[in-house]
């Protein structure tokens, strides 16, 4: 390679050698910045090892191959290539992904862009944005491009189907927590230690890598199902239960600080709805009124009477964990149902 990688990307394989062989095909196809591509073989039991030690290096691609002798489960693979990764960004790709032309350039230009992102996901089908009928990947995927150019919108938390974390993130937080080897919730706990490090965590919204899902974890006993109880335990004992706020405006609008307010509660790991009799059209336009950072954790209500709201705090099915409300004779009510009712001056300090 002639210059040096701007990118280590870490694809972990155990077994699947014709989805990792398509994966790997796709990544060298539409990956024109100079990277290195860490393959680890995870002890597989197919010809996945041979093709891996097949493959050379490109002009553009470095490629670094480890055959392991065990299988050290995805948490402790991972950080087996983020150990031996050097380049200015990492970036941890499973290995049932489609990649599209510009992908990584994108990403790294969102990082450029706002200094203060610590963690990206690509935008992907199990992100939501899934391939219209009609549309090839690549059409979809530079139609995605062409409007979302430079765009970031934050989210709860990232996940771990492809990943990018700038190095200066890895030396001030580390890799990924073998608390919870060998799978699952990783992905969540890292972006809670980013995020609590201060940086922002999101999506890249015009790079597009499409992801298969769940390929080698079809390949564990029960389907993987005990593996993520067990991951999902450890991760509730250290960070608690997913919360949900109910934010009531005061006045029939979104004024710039109750949104400031409610984007602080989400940085916090809160997913917080919005409830205003008069919400603009669409609903998420508050945050380009306001020139705010658009925010996946935030999401809107418009309700017509009181009685609407109430019995969507009371019976939705994902419970709240508190209602933020000035002060109102209605409170009364949310605070029969068993909610905790909190007034805006009070939210930020005192939801937990």
């Amino acid at each position: 390679m002639s210059n040096a990688p701007v990118c280590d990307v870490i694809m972990l394989a155990w077994n699947k050698r014709e989805t990792t062989q398509r994966c790997v095909e796709s990544y060298l196809l539409h990956t024109q910045l100079p990277t290195r591509l860490i393959l680890i073989d995870n002890a597989s039991t197919d010809d996945t090892a041979a093709y891996f030690a097949s493959l050379k290096s490109t002009p553009f691609c470095e490629v670094l191959t480890i055959i392991n002798v065990e299988n050290l489960g995805f948490v402790r693979g991972m950080n087996q290539g983020i150990t031996l990764s050097s380049a200015p960004y990492v970036c941890l790709a499973n290995n049932d992904l489609l990649f599209t032309d510009g992908w990584l350039e994108e990403i790294l230009a969102v990082f450029a862009k706002y200094p203060q992102i610590g963690l990206l996901n690509p935008n992907s089908n199990n992100l939501g944005a899934r391939i219209p009928d009609g549309l090839s990947l690549e059409a979809y995927a530079a139609q995605l491009q062409a409007i979302n150019t430079g765009s970031f919108v934050e989210m709860p938390d990232c996940v771990g189907f492809c990943m990018c974390v700038p190095r200066k993130i890895v030396k001030e937080v580390g890799s990924l927590s073998e608390e919870f080897q060998p799978m699952f919730f990783e992905d969540t706990d890292y972006s809670k230690r980013i995020s609590r490090a201060g940086y922002l965590i999101g999506m890249a919204r015009g790079a597009y890598v499409w992801h298969k899902e769940h390929v080698s974890m079809k390949q564990l006993s029960d389907n993987g199902e005990s593996v993520f109880m067990k991951s999902r335990s450890v991760f509730q004992k250290k960070w608690g239960q997913v919360s949900r706020v109910l934010y009531v405006t005061p006045s029939r609008r979104v004024e710039p600080d109750e949104l400031d307010a409610c984007i602080a509660l989400a940085r916090k790991g809160y997913y917080v709805t919005i409830a205003s009799s008069q919400l603009p059209d669409p609903p998420g336009l508050p945050f380009k009124q306001y020139d705010r950072l658009v925010h996946y954790g935030i999401s809107f209500f418009r309700y017509r009477y009181m009685p609407q709201l109430l019995l969507r705090a009371i019976f939705k099915k994902k419970k709240y964990h508190a209602v933020v409300a000035a002060p109102s004779s209605w409170n009364v009510f949310f605070k029969l149902a068993n909610l905790r009712v909190t007034e805006p001056g009070e939210a930020l300090n005192g939801l937990r």
